[in-house]
């Protein structure tokens, strides 16, 4: 049973860390024009594997940004999360990539969120941008107040 367990916890880490290499793969098989020789397009290679191409997209884009362009090693970026870690992209420019991929380990996507939006339009307090409000039903959805 220990060994169950263990093969377990090896798994969980596995797949935290093949998404980079799904990504660097992704990435060198567009780039590279890979699928020529098998597939009419990179779009027909992707419908083969079974990927999206909107996840392909994020993926390789990952793997561009963080580690070909922002020379972070692929191993540091196992734990974290695609999801967050695409969220934070915007963020670099304004801080270098191995700083934001601090911030995709350590905030929440709804935090990374607000950090991407405060890059945009600087440090503020909410207002309300006009005068229409919004109220919630019983049964969990916002509708619009009209006076």
């Amino acid at each position: 049973m220990r060994n169950f367990i263990l093969e377990t916890i090896e798994l969980v880490h596995s797949i935290e860390t093949r998404f980079i290499e799904l990504g660097r793969r992704l990435y060198k098989i567009k780039t590279e024009t890979l699928w020529k020789d098998d597939y009419s397009s990179y779009q027909a290679f992707l419908e083969d594997a079974k990927v999206k191409p909107a996840n392909a997209s994020i993926l390789a884009n990952i793997y561009q940004t963080y580690v070909i362009e922002g020379g972070v090693l692929e191993e540091s970026l196992a734990g974290i999360g695609y999801s967050n870690l695409y969220q934070a992209i915007p963020l670099i420019g304004k801080q270098t990539a191995r700083n934001v991929v601090e911030i995709a380990r350590n905030l929440t996507r709804g935090e990374i969120q607000d950090e991407v939006i405060e890059a945009k339009v600087g440090k503020h307090d909410h207002e309300p941008k006009d005068d229409t409000r919004f109220a919630l039903c019983n049964c969990g959805k916002f509708y619009k107040i009209t006076n």
